[in-house]
């Protein structure tokens, strides 16, 4: 069990490092392709990020409390992206504000899928193996990132295949759902 909790505590931080990296290209390449879909998955980068450290604290210092002051934080941090995206693609939707195409966007997300799919499986198979409720949850949370950037590509990847740049803000829109359930569940 301590050795499947040590290769966890690896794997949560090797998410933290993949995050950060992640997040930066996508918010340097949402706000300079004026991508909404890519400016919200780099915010929820970091919103893993935050969600990540948590865990690693909760799988080091048991306290209930601050868990669930955390979990309340990570929640709020959903809505307040909820917000984000309604005004930012309504904005662009009726001001015509148009993102740019943008390959990177979509390698971005094509390498997310390939990192944080096997990433998610093995960190919720130690989970369920070990019982442990706080990787799980992270675990979860990496499952979440992933469907993100299924969105990102198709918005992403539609404005860059035929420019039909309403995509972009729409598939952020999409996202709305996911993190209305993720707030739900966390708060």
């Amino acid at each position: 069990m301590s050795s499947s909790l040590n290769f966890s505590k690896k794997l949560i931080f090797f998410t933290i490092i993949y995050n950060l990296l992640e997040g930066v290209f996508a918010l340097y390449f949402g706000i300079d392709e004026n991508s909404t879909s890519l400016l919200s998955f780099g915010i929820d980068s970091f919103i893993e990020i935050f969600a990540s450290t948590i865990a690693l604290l909760g799988l080091s210092i048991k306290s209930n409390l601050s868990e669930k002051f955390a979990e309340k934080l990570i929640a709020y941090s959903f809505l307040l992206l909820v917000v984000f995206i309604l005004f930012k693609s309504t904005y662009d939707m009726i001001n015509s504000y148009r993102p740019e195409p943008s390959f990177y966007g979509i390698l971005i997300a094509l390498v997310s899928i390939f990192v944080e799919g096997p990433l998610a499986y093995k960190k919720l198979k130690i989970g369920k193996e070990s019982n442990n409720l706080i990787i799980i949850a992270e675990a979860k949370e990496t499952l979440f990132c992933l469907n993100l950037s299924v969105l990102v590509i198709v918005g992403v990847g539609v404005n860059y295949l035929t420019n039909l740049w309403y995509f972009d803000p729409v598939a952020a829109l999409l996202m709305i759902p996911w993190l209305i359930y993720e707030f739900n569940q966390h708060r």
